[in-house]
């Protein structure tokens, strides 16, 4: 996808964000937030790929310090703009290449952030920078899909994510095997005509993720299938690895 960025997609998105939310959305935000800030250590914490802030706002109005970082100023001000916003610090940047001067307790990229990183050596990159802000003893918390390749007919895919009375909304999916890239439209099918949202991503296998984790330094303390703790076996959908420094 020519021209893709990692703020693209979010600034396309943001205005919509908070009512579609993100294609691949596990449904488990509240979940999410209360693993997080029960587990948040004694902060700060840190969040890759903050978005709109749907995890960050509600840990800040939880009294836990929340930095934030994200590449999309369209989706930095949707977070401002929201009561408790102004509760977290925000730095506008690539969370793949980035140094911060603080040491965080936590640091956490959820509902399949880092795959939007499209390339390996980005991705460890990503692993050595939050490497480099943990405190010793400090944990890097990572939830993504697991790759299916039986879900594409010949390298894609086209899905229906929700029917409603005034709007339909879809993805369409081009996935080259060898790089582990995907190129989608996440497309809203409206009465004001068609809106298209770009998403660029590559797939990571837990199995990989932990290998990168290893290059940075990190060491594999759990991984799930739930933030309950369920076990990781082959029918799991998604995956929740906690690195610890």
């Amino acid at each position: 996808m020519e021209g893709f960025e990692l703020s693209t997609y979010g600034d396309a998105i943001a205005d919509l964000f908070d009512d579609f939310g993100w294609a691949g959305d596990p449904g488990d935000t509240e979940e999410t937030i209360q693993w997080l800030a029960d587990n948040a250590g004694d902060g700060p914490v840190l969040e890759l790929g903050v978005g709109t802030g749907r995890v960050a706002v509600p840990l800040a109005n939880r009294g836990i310090d929340v930095h934030g970082i994200d590449a999309s100023e369209g989706m930095l001000g949707k977070l401002k703009a929201k009561p408790g916003g102004d509760r977290v610090t925000v730095h506008v940047a690539d969370f793949t290449d980035f140094t911060l001067p603080y040491t965080f307790s936590m640091a956490y990229a959820v509902f399949d952030t880092l795959p939007f990183v499209t390339d390996q050596e980005s991705q460890i990159r990503c692993f050595e920078r939050v490497a480099d802000v943990l405190a010793p003893g400090g944990r890097f918390v990572v939830q993504c899909s697991i790759p299916d390749p039986a879900r594409y007919d010949r390298g894609q895919r086209t899905q229906t994510l929700r029917v409603e009375k005034d709007h339909v909304l879809m993805t369409f999916t081009r996935r080259e095997r060898i790089t582990q890239r995907s190129a989608i439209q996440f497309a809203v099918l409206g009465a004001e005509g068609i809106k298209f949202f770009p998403m660029y991503v590559r797939s990571v296998m837990p199995s990989e993720m932990d290998l990168m984790a290893r290059v940075a330094g990190l060491t594999l303390e759990a991984q799930w299938a739930d933030w309950a703790g369920r076990p990781l076996v082959d029918s799991c959908q998604r995956y929740i690895s906690i690195y610890r420094k």
